[in-house]
């Protein structure tokens, strides 16, 4: 789900994200420093503590006077008896033994330090021992304490040492306090910071979201109607909505010069029609002034009559309808598609059919109107038969099959002339590929054109003896009309 989540949110929940990341760390690097300075400020303490009692101890030590001692320590434990994690005092000689201690029942006189877990010189946590034998600091991590080892010393001479045990529990409350301030900034900067991270994050991701809409309306809207936000920044996203601009504009050109490459093909289809409708209007023409000729010279003979003025009425009816249909072809404007543009068609290719002394095999189901442009519909047939009429060898066949086949208009056209070469099938409906000596080369792209406009399928099998061309356009208004 993260790595499908749009930008907009991606990069908001990546700067909230570093700026948690780093405030935690700093939180925690804040923490450890507090117990730092924590620990060192109580060894501190405990260091000049331990050097007092030890100048204190010096004079009982070397008498032997342990009451003097005892008292000296125990006023110092006094002091600590209302805290809930008392310091112990503890006073050893020169052997290693208890001589005094502020709790006598833990640590008894001439306990061995061993004995009661006081082992200084060879303690089981970390130590960190000051050259020249100075005090000593011992974190006995078995037993959670710390202590403070001060030598007593007299005339150079040492005469026993000062252990000051500390609870480890003593660094918790400076550490608290610490981190209980650290915590509550903390969260005053991140109230401050996330609002400002995420508006910021949005404010980057803008121009990509804005872009990435964009360029998924390219497939369905045109390019004149695709709006993008004006961006004067010369980083990667300012770069890429450039080029993004100069692509539309290309697509824009290509519009319209595909606009132009369609009226071309027209005009060359009727180009091509031209000469035989001009033939088929002729035709009749001749026969039309020859009835009136004979009708001049034999006037008077009424069964004569009535056949001249039926030569003349089947003709000028011929001409209408030659000269009906190529006029209906050379308009742009469009209609639903109906049986009669079907056969409007089937007149306008008869011309050229005639000079191949080809065989036509027409089958129209079309009936009633359909829910598609006649003009694309009738392009597209003159395109495909105009093609098949000229791969075919004179007299050979053109077949013609028009129905509706459940929702789809279904259109084949077949011919028997040579196969299409197999390295000529890819490149068939790319502009200007001529696979005939006549021709422009757009007929099968504007054809193909059409059909992808009304989300259709044009299909071609070419084998030797049968190359057959297959369209279905959907009824159901999958293109809109041109």
């Amino acid at each position: 789900m993260l790595r499908d989540l749009s930008y907009r949110y991606k990069i908001p929940l990546a700067f909230t994200g570093v700026i948690l990341l780093t405030a935690i760390a700093l939180a925690s690097t804040t923490a450890v420093r507090s117990f730092e300075s924590a620990r060192s400020d109580l060894l501190a303490s405990a260091e000049g503590l331990g050097a007092v009692l030890a100048s204190a101890l010096a004079d009982p030590i070397r008498k032997d006077a342990v009451w003097p001692a005892y008292l000296t320590i125990q006023g110092l434990a006094s002091a600590e008896a209302g805290m809930s994690d008392p310091l112990a005092v503890v006073v050893a000689d020169a052997q290693g033994r208890v001589f005094v201690s502020s709790r006598p029942e833990q640590f008894p006189i001439l306990a061995r330090l061993e004995d009661v877990g006081l082992v200084p010189d060879s303690p089981p946590g970390r130590t960190a021992q000051r050259r020249g034998g100075g005090p000593a600091a011992i974190e006995d991590d078995a037993s959670d304490r710390l202590l403070m080892v001060v030598p007593i010393e007299f005339a150079g001479a040492s005469l026993g040492r000062v252990i000051l045990i500390y609870p480890r529990s003593r660094l918790l409350p400076p550490l608290y306090e610490n981190v209980r301030g650290t915590v509550w900034t903390t969260v005053l900067v991140l109230l401050a910071l996330i609002p400002l991270g995420w508006a910021w994050g949005r404010r980057v991701a803008a121009p990509l979201v804005h872009l990435a809409d964009g360029m998924s309306k390219v497939t369905t809207m045109a390019p004149e109607e695709i709006a993008l936000p004006q961006i004067r920044t010369r980083d990667e996203i300012g770069r890429l909505t450039g080029q993004f601009r100069t692509m539309l504009q290309d697509l824009r050109e290509k519009r319209e010069v595909e606009r132009q490459m369609v009226a071309t093909e027209r005009l060359a289809a009727l180009g091509r029609l031209s000469a035989g409708v001009a033939h088929e209007i002729n035709n009749p023409l001749g026969g039309m002034l020859t009835a009136l000729s004979t009708y001049r010279r034999h006037g008077g003979r009424e069964a004569l009559s009535n056949r001249t003025v039926s030569l003349l009425e089947r003709g000028l009816q011929q001409i209408r309808e030659t000269v009906s249909a190529l006029l209906v072809e050379a308009k742009l404007e469009t209609h639903p598609l109906s049986a009669h543009d079907i056969e409007d068609v089937r007149t306008l290719v008869l011309p050229e059919v005639h000079k191949k002394k080809a065989r036509l095999e027409w089958v129209s189901k079309v009936n009633g109107p359909m829910s598609l442009p006649s003009t694309q519909v009738r392009q597209v047939l003159i395109n495909l038969l105009l093609n098949a009429i000229e791969a075919v060898d004179d007299g050979g066949m053109v077949g013609c099959d028009i129905r509706r086949h459940a929702e789809l208009l279904r259109i084949t056209i077949e011919d028997d002339g040579d196969p299409i070469p197999d390295d000529h099938v890819e490149h068939l409906f790319e502009p200007f590929a001529r696979h005939h000596a006549g021709g422009s080369g757009l007929g099968l792209w504007v054809t193909y054109q059409i059909v992808q406009q009304f989300k259709g399928e044009l299909t071609v099998d070419s084998r030797p003896g049968l190359t057959r061309f297959r369209v279905e356009l959907p009824l159901t208004g999958g293109g809109q009309w041109m």
